[in-house]
């Protein structure tokens, strides 16, 4: 259920455009966004910093997408929540109760600061380059094309990133290779 949550302002906003365009698609985005926080609240769950950023920048980019009937501030706000979530997690570093990746997983996965340097800095690269990819498919192609990449994006770089974490910190000795049951008897 978490995860259905945690696309449905994306989900929503394509699969508006997909029979509208791109005004109305931004209307259910703000209003899924809101309905995504409320539903949290009222199931009494967490709501992290990244679903309120996300709320706030669509409210805000959506409403000047509809004031001033113009798709430019809507395709920005992925490159915003983008660009932000980088600023945090390399920000997080330096300013407040240290690195936000180590206190966030921390418990499942014990790493040395060196490999939560690495991994903190590749995560916050990779999202401020995954914000100017969406200013260049926004400026680059046709509105229909970046509500798809829109679409594919939301799932494929959240995935993209935690396999290349992994495969990072397996190639860096941090994972033990999964063992076969034969291995743990033997």
């Amino acid at each position: 259920m978490k995860q259905l949550l945690d696309f449905l302002p994306v989900l929503a906003f394509v699969g508006v455009y997909a029979f509208t365009d791109i005004f109305i698609a931004t209307a259910a985005l703000m209003v899924s966004a809101v309905a995504q926080v409320s539903i949290m609240k009222l199931m009494r769950r967490h709501i992290s910093r990244q679903m309120w950023v996300v709320m706030w920048v669509a409210l805000a980019s959506g409403g000047l997408t509809l004031a001033f009937r113009d798709a430019l501030f809507i395709q920005w706000k992925p490159t915003i929540v983008y660009w932000v979530m980088a600023a945090a997690l390399v920000g997080s570093r330096y300013v407040g109760r240290g690195d936000y990746l180590e206190r966030a997983l921390g418990r499942a996965i014990t790493l040395p600061p060196p490999a939560w340097t690495r991994v903190t800095w590749g995560w916050g690269l990779a999202l401020a380059a995954a914000g100017g990819a969406n200013l260049f498919v926004a400026f680059g192609f046709s509105e229909a094309a970046w509500v798809t990449y829109k679409l594919v994006s939301a799932f494929a770089i959240p995935l993209l990133l935690t396999v290349a974490t992994g495969a990072y910190l397996f190639a860096a000795g941090y994972l033990a290779p999964a063992t076969t049951p034969e291995e743990v008897e033997g």
